[in-house]
């Protein structure tokens, strides 16, 4: 089965629009998590505790 040029770039386009906001909420959150921890480590301070969801729906 072959394809052409112009099938290629469709299928690329439609995996690209199908994964790419996954991918990039990803790569957010590793981001947000590192500069987290990197703060951590500059100031000395310990990393503040994530309330659960149940806690953050009683405020």
């Amino acid at each position: 089965m072959q394809h052409t040029a112009a099938a290629w770039l469709f299928e690329i386009a439609l995996t690209l629009g199908v994964f790419g906001p996954d991918v990039v909420r990803g790569c957010r959150r590793r981001l947000t998590a590192g500069v987290r921890i990197g703060i951590t480590q500059l100031t000395g301070a310990p990393a503040p505790a994530r309330r659960a969801e149940s806690d953050r729906e009683a405020s």
